[in-house]
């Protein structure tokens, strides 16, 4: 009897079953299309980018689907870009990196206004501008020392009192810039004199990290009015 009852309960288990095996092979063809439909769609929009209304078209459209009228009209950036999508040509294209100490300029050729709209966007930091001759110059600002820089850049004090860079020794014909007034009095009173000796003849910085550390030390001498426009500079 006892028997009959776990054959019973089997079949009934077996029954059971093949609505819940009938589920999955439906779900699982659900699946399959939605794949299939997720790969068409995929297919269609890699190739619809490639075709894309692009230079001298009405609305030229880039690679992320942002229109040229993203950019800000009010920079040089978004007036180049504009003047860029409504030309079908080439450009000569310079790249201009100014650095914490030094610039350099590198030229990368001639673009396509489409390829050169393309770098842009692949570098929204950067600004962008043509210059007389009517070459495209991108300007990055890189937060270190240019490679030229590295090998002469020398901080030291003017005889202003001003804290100053230079390209090489501290000659009034070497400044590169100025960062603030120095408290005089204050650092002849806890610098040692071969620390001032140091900073008259020049401290040598050769990365951007000897640059921050120099400046942090003396920010501390500096006369509060020009360590507030330097704050706010940076």
């Amino acid at each position: 009897m006892f028997g009959l009852r776990i054959r019973g309960l089997k079949k009934r288990i077996k029954r059971q079953r093949r609505p819940i095996w009938s589920l999955g092979m439906w779900a699982g063809a659900v699946l399959a299309a939605t794949l299939a439909g997720a790969y068409i769609s995929y297919q269609y929009v890699n190739e619809w980018s490639v075709f894309a209304p692009g230079k001298g078209e009405d609305q030229p459209v880039w690679s992320d689907n942002l229109p040229v009228s993203y950019e800000d009209a009010s920079t040089s950036r978004g007036q180049t870009m504009t003047a860029l999508s409504k030309w079908d040509g080439e450009v000569e294209v310079v790249l201009h990196r100014v650095y914490l100490c030094g610039e350099e300029s590198r030229l990368l050729g001639k673009h396509t206004t489409r390829e050169t709209m393309e770098l842009l966007k692949a570098h929204r930091e950067w600004s962008a501008s043509f210059d007389r001759s009517g070459r495209v110059v991108m300007e990055e600002a890189v937060d270190d020392l240019s490679p030229a820089c590295r090998k002469t850049a020398t901080i030291a004090l003017d005889e202003d009192g001003n804290l100053s860079l230079y390209d090489g020794p501290p000659r009034k014909e070497n400044v590169i810039r100025t960062f603030f007034q120095l408290d005089v009095g204050s650092l002849e009173s806890s610098l040692s004199k071969e620390r001032l000796k140091e900073l008259a003849k020049g401290i040598r910085v050769t990365d951007r990290d000897e640059y921050n550390s120099v400046l942090s030390t003396f920010s501390d001498f500096a006369v509060e009015k020009t360590k507030d426009v330097m704050k706010s500079s940076g």
